[in-house]
């Protein structure tokens, strides 16, 4: 079990926001919310009579919006007290650490690191675990996933409906569209997986990681002050309620919770009217981890118009990317056919949508478009707002686009059971990038941080079975990565800390390096050299059960370090726009004590009480492909 960090303090979400705001250094503009109350749309406060409120409940779809409307005008929301909370100035006290940084859950990455990345001779002969975004080869002026000479690479656009869901659909949309462009035995007419399953182990606590590493790792909605009428505690539904960012689907997936098929109770039942919505979906979905694939990586890119090479080419390897945009109705033209968000001087919002890319055309006019971009070419997008919206549920999203500018772009690389990297086992202490407040504004939600660091980290794992180390797995904010990566076997801990003049030579010692950001898995096999050349012919290191393995991970410049925050607070009551209780949200992250972190006078390794790092590793069953490993 783990040792949790108590932190139940009082409210101050104005700091937490104005902390995320003012050190949040990797945006090139400064953010603020447009939308406080919903990631889809943007929500116009208005006095409504009660009768017409009741409309939006009668399990109905509002006459003349078919499936296209932008959510956020369905209504608005409300808040209330929270019962005990934490801030995010408090959680960085709680860390004592000066070099902590607390950013918005809508997280950018960065790209500063590109130039010192070409720079380095010592990584020349070293190639990138993604290293086709690199290609030279010249790309069309114009390309659609949907027919890619003759194949199809598109599930059909799903209607999120009165969820709020746009992040799940985003994702497995995605997914999707990877796993038809890397798998040719599966079509586009019979793959279709569950956003449902994904949304709800978002919001659920769930026991089964290897080790039981995270099951003290969750965040559920509670209902703090037992509101009566809170009908939606009854069902269990409140999940669909949550508004998300990438984030949480990458913490979700590379923890193998999902994804899998949509049928029987991972299928919704009812998208509108909100009591349908609630009441017809509470059938509980399969368990977290009955994956059907397995997400190894999350590809990370900004989506500033410098980057579109590399946007085209992640498109190319995976059929899809996703990205967030502003949904605000200004911006659309032509029944949602188009979108350009711009705001001259203002400061460019958060996403309040996500959806999926699946091609472009360098030559779409700038004349299609609300107000002119700077000039031509757009992004070929799959909404989720159902086959009614736009042209048969897709549109085109400018280059120039301000929103998408300080946007994170991500692609999945997922494996399917018949693949070599559908491994057995999933090591992981750290279950969650964010600490939640709210179901709707992102400026409350919270991601930590190392600001800049180049110390190695690590995390100690114990083998619970005979296995074979088959490969590792880390997150990062940075683009252009490089890192040294080494793995002990059976270290020495005393009191919390490993003595690095006492360890032994590593089993596997290897420069890795990574031209996007997220999360990458490195198998561990030959063609990375070291200078006793102890990694040829490796393609696993054996186990025996009790055997503990220390990943360790140096940067080779400073970056943002990612971590997971032990925390155990309440956040404030939150409403839908039917002023619905969704609940609190209760965040309960656990310290595992295995993440370690190098001392200040550098000659320890130091367990670390307060928080997790996302070092993840993967091993197979019944392997024997190392028979030194013993012995090194």
């Amino acid at each position: 079990m783990k040792k949790k960090a108590v932190l139940a303090l009082g409210l101050s979400a104005i700091l937490i926001a104005a902390v995320a705001l003012g050190i949040s250094t990797h945006m090139h503009r400064e953010q603020k919310p447009l939308n406080p109350a919903r990631r889809d749309g943007e929500v116009t406060v208005v006095d409504v009579p009660e009768d017409d409120q009741l409309s939006l409940v009668s399990g109905e779809k509002d006459p003349g919006v078919g499936g296209s409307f932008s959510e956020g005008e369905q209504g608005n929301s409300g808040s209330g007290q929270a019962s005990e909370n934490q801030s995010a100035k408090e959680i960085v006290d709680q860390l004592d650490a000066d070099d902590i940084c607390v950013i918005n859950e809508a997280v950018t990455v960065s790209d500063a690191g590109k130039e010192a990345f070409f720079a380095n001779d010592e990584y020349k002969d070293v190639t990138p675990i993604d290293s086709e975004y690199l290609l030279s080869t010249p790309l069309p002026s114009k390309y659609d996933a949907r027919n890619d000479g003759g194949k199809c690479y598109v599930t059909a656009p799903e209607d999120q409906g009165y969820s709020y869901l746009c992040w799940a659909y985003a994702a497995i949309g995605a997914i999707e569209s990877d796993i038809l462009k890397n798998h040719e035995d599966i079509s586009y007419k019979n793959l279709n997986l569950s956003e449902k399953h994904l949304a709800y182990y978002n919001v659920h606590k769930t026991a089964g990681s290897v080790g039981g590493y995270i099951d003290d790792d969750y965040r559920v909605l509670v209902n703090p002050d037992n509101e009566e009428n809170a009908w939606i505690f009854d069902y269990d539904t409140g999940y669909v309620a949550v508004g998300g960012v990438t984030d949480y689907c990458i913490s979700l997936l590379t923890a193998w919770k999902g994804p899998v098929y949509e049928k029987g109770n991972n299928a919704f039942k009812s998208i509108y009217g909100s009591e349908y919505l609630f009441k017809d979906n509470k059938d509980k979905p399969s368990g977290a981890y009955d994956a059907d694939f397995h997400v190894q990586d999350v590809s990370q890119v900004r989506g500033d118009i410098s980057n579109n090479d590399l946007i085209k080419r992640m498109i190319l390897k995976h059929g899809a990317v996703t990205a967030g945009v502003n949904s605000a109705e200004k911006f659309w033209k032509n029944s949602h056919r188009s979108l350009y968000s711009f705001f001259e001087d203002e400061k460019i919002p958060t996403a309040d949508h996500e959806i999926s890319i699946i091609g472009w055309d360098d030559d779409y006019s700038a004349a299609n478009f609300s107000s002119r971009p700077f000039g031509n070419g757009a992004w070929l997008c799959k909404n989720s707002w159902g086959d009614t919206a736009g042209d048969k549920g897709f549109f085109y999203l400018s280059y120039y686009d301000d929103t998408l500018s300080i946007d994170s772009i991500s692609a999945y690389s997922v494996a399917a059971k018949s693949d070599s990297d559908f491994y057995d086992n999933n090591y992981q202490v750290a279950g969650f990038l964010t600490n939640l407040e709210s179901t709707l504004d992102d400026s409350l939600n919270t991601v930590f941080a190392y600001k800049n660091t180049d110390k190695p980290y690590a995390v100690m794992y114990e083998a619970q079975a005979d296995e074979t180390l088959k490969a590792f797995g880390f997150m990062s904010l940075d683009c252009y990565g490089q890192y040294e990566a080494e793995i002990y076997k059976n270290a020495e801990v005393t009191d919390g800390k490993i003595d690095l003049n006492k360890l032994k030579e590593p089993v596997y010692a290897q420069k890795i390096s990574a031209v996007s950001a997220g999360f990458h898995t490195f198998p561990i096999d030959a063609g990375q050299d070291t200078e006793d050349d102890k990694n040829s012919d490796i393609s696993g290191i054996e186990l025996k059960k009790g055997d503990t393995f220390l990943v360790v991970i140096k940067p080779v410049r400073e970056q943002q370090l990612v971590f997971e925050a032990a925390a155990d607070n309440i956040s404030p009551k939150n409403y839908d726009e039917w002023k619905n209780l969704t609940g609190s949200f209760e965040n309960n992250y656990s310290a595992s004590g295995n993440s370690y972190y190098l001392s200040d006078d550098e000659a320890f390794l130091e367990s670390q009480s307060d928080k997790d790092f996302f070092i993840k590793a993967y091993t197979n069953f019944g392997e024997q492909t190392f028979e030194n490993a013993d012995e090194m």
